[in-house]
């Protein structure tokens, strides 16, 4: 039963992580009317439940990859550089890169979370509010990273970014906000027409434009995309960190620490160009994503605070199984941490190596001129961006963020910074009221982590106009 539900897992986490703007969230939403085949073994379950999320978080990044479209919101940093990489006819060689970094950092990351579970319980004491507050504005304001040589650029875009997240209903008073009137704003502009609009259709309409064709090289681009994660392990080393420590502070979820990922991978190398395909701007983000999901089990399992949204789909699944996370008892069933850490090591281990052997393969679709498929890919994103409604509000908001992306990236405007800012917007929003109700400026400098956190914020702004040099196309 084991055997077998790991297996199911493994299979159903891939084709959900291969469909683009679904992901592990999306993939566990629909999983509730499978859960009664696991009651009879509850354990059966988590290992199946856990294969899911290690299968789709790895299985993401093809089509970020091959198509331009985010497999799942965490795997748009990758399609920044990994997207142009496969217009070049270097698919394969994205994707072993990719998969060979998020592997070793998944299977690293997900064998010493459960040695960290006893000691978590201390460290997460020394998070609070403030320092929550402070780290999601950290994450902004490493965006300003991800700008050509004019920094300003970014705040505009992140200034941007946060006003479109804040369209939809005011928190205090529970009156629309920003939406002109406009009763399909109510609930937020959706974030899949955001992404699809931003990056992935100014990215086909210039493939379109030089009709460019591309090829799969031959095998041994797997194998080079494996050594370009061995001489960059540093690189994939920090993604990896920094997935990790995201993963630890509850609610951040993976998008963050892939764009802090990328990022620190662009603040890393100055003198180098982002966004037409550098593999170090693949390696940074997919070095993250697996390590995140491991380590936001942590906050998960031993608090029942959802450590991103898929922990909050997952708690519910685990409910339903009769496991109640963050119940003291659980804390001795050796039982459920084992089938836990089979579930999620042994899926991140088999979907990297099936994934490298069979990656020629996969990529053999980027072997079609470009002028064929065009209209398939369009038809991909369009269809993805249109699940809110299906009406045609969605494909408006589609064509409105395609226009600003194009124009951005003409400009060379840092799409990332808005996304990311987007993104944030309603977390910054509730953590400053929280915040500023809860808390004075005598209390917070007491606080040495959110004043370390604030000296960060200062430094990474300070560091992006000193150099003024980063580029990103």
């Amino acid at each position: 039963m084991i055997i077998a539900s790991l297996i199911a897992g493994i299979l159903y986490g891939f084709a959900v992580g291969i469909v683009p703007a679904a992901g592990a969230t999306t993939g566990l939403v629909a999983l509730y009317a499978v859960m009664p085949f696991f009651l009879t073994d509850p354990y059966a379950g988590v290992v199946f439940l856990m294969a899911v999320v290690a299968a789709s978080t790895t299985a993401d990044s093809f089509t970020s990859i091959l198509l331009g479209i985010p497999g799942a919101n965490s795997s748009a940093a990758t399609m920044v550089d990994g997207f142009p990489l496969a217009q070049q006819g270097r698919a394969s060689y994205a994707i072993s890169t990719a998969v060979t970094t998020s592997t070793v950092n998944g299977l690293f990351w997900g064998a010493i979370v459960f040695l960290l579970l006893p000691i978590y319980s201390q460290v997460i004491l020394f998070f609070g509010i403030p320092e929550l507050w402070a780290f999601t504005v950290l994450a902004l304001a490493t965006v300003g990273f991800l700008s050509t040589d004019k920094p300003l650029f970014s705040i505009i875009a992140i200034g941007a970014g946060v006003f479109l997240g804040l369209v939809g209903v005011d928190p205090s008073t529970n009156d629309p906000r920003f939406t002109m009137g406009w009763f399909y704003l109510q609930d937020g502009i959706q974030l899949i027409p955001v992404v699809a609009g931003l990056f992935a259709v100014p990215e086909l309409l210039e493939g379109f434009k030089k009709r460019r064709a591309t090829t799969t090289v031959a095998k041994r681009e797997t194998v080079a995309g494996m050594k370009a994660v061995w001489d960059n392990k540093w690189l994939s080393m920090r993604g990896g960190f920094i997935g990790a420590l995201v993963g630890l502070l509850p609610g951040l979820g993976g998008a963050v620490s892939d764009w802090l990922s990328y990022s620190q991978a662009v603040a890393s190398n100055p003198d180098e160009e982002f966004g037409n395909g550098n593999i170090k701007g693949v390696i940074g983000p997919e070095g993250s994503n697996n390590a995140q999901k491991a380590t936001s089990m942590i906050p998960t399992v031993l608090f029942g605070i959802p450590g991103a949204p898929f922990a909050a789909v997952l708690m519910g699944l685990f409910a339903y199984l009769g496991i109640e996370l963050g119940s003291p008892d659980l804390m001795y069933d050796t039982q459920f941490f084992e089938s836990l850490s089979l579930g999620f090591i042994a899926a991140t281990a088999i979907v990297g190596v099936l994934s490298l052997v069979f990656v020629n393969t996969v990529c053999k679709i980027t072997s079609i001129p470009y002028v064929y498929y065009f209209p398939f890919l369009l038809v991909m994103i369009v269809w993805a961006s249109m699940q809110y409604t299906g009406g045609w509000e969605d494909f408006a908001v589609l064509a409105f963020f395609s226009f600003l992306g194009v124009v951005m990236k003409h400009y060379k405007y840092s799409r990332p910074a808005l996304l990311v800012a987007f993104i944030l917007a309603s977390k910054v929003e509730a953590l400053s009221i929280q915040l500023t109700t809860l808390y004075d400026f005598t209390t917070l400098i007491d606080r040495p982590l959110f004043l370390i956190l604030m000296v960060l914020i200062i430094a990474v702004f300070a560091f992006s106009f000193k150099k003024g040099k980063i580029k990103y196309a």
